[in-house]
């Protein structure tokens, strides 16, 4: 029996910034505060994985990714995260900080425990990929092979070969 899980939306967390330079800090009232949107109560008792990130003008930057047994409410914004997440913002770095959720929908809200670290395994080897510099300590290390354009293939445009392949295997 398959788990079914679905992304869902970023919700931005609430930073305090210094009045001079870029320096942010995320603290416990800021967590407090996400807590009580309407979209963070629909996944704070849903068990998955989660991906904090930066939203800037390119898009989305993944800074750290975390897997939630219990709760994401009990587990994503906890003091070992929030030190992570203000390592992250210290540096200066633009972007408005997000949380993505990767959790089973509607009223479901358990995941098998292995299911979800292996979710969490691809969703830190992924982000990896995309930025080496990922807050994780654990899962980076990349098996040592490629398919050029398919799998771990770089930046570029891709082959018209390279898409039929990806298609036809759904990756």
């Amino acid at each position: 029996m398959a788990t079914d899980l679905v992304v869902y939306k970023p919700i931005k967390i609430g930073f305090r910034k210094q009045k001079k330079g870029s320096v942010k800090h995320i603290d416990q009232a800021h967590v407090k505060a996400f807590w009580h949107q309407d979209d963070a109560q629909l996944v704070a008792p849903k068990q998955g994985c989660y991906i904090f990130a930066l939203r800037a003008s390119k898009g989305y930057c993944p800074w750290y990714v975390g897997k939630a047994t219990n709760s994401m409410r009990q587990e994503c914004l906890g003091p070992h995260q929030l030190k992570l997440y203000n390592e992250v913002l210290f540096d200066g770095r633009k972007g408005t900080p997000v949380m993505f959720f990767v959790v089973p929908d509607a009223a479901k809200n358990k995941v098998p425990k292995t299911i979800c670290d292996e979710i969490e395994t691809l969703l830190i080897q992924s982000a990896y990929c995309e930025n080496p510099e990922l807050k994780n300590s654990q899962k980076k290390k990349l098996p040592k092979w490629i398919i050029k354009g398919v799998v771990r293939g770089g930046k570029g445009k891709r082959t018209l070969l390279q898409q039929v392949f990806r298609k036809m295997m759904g990756i």
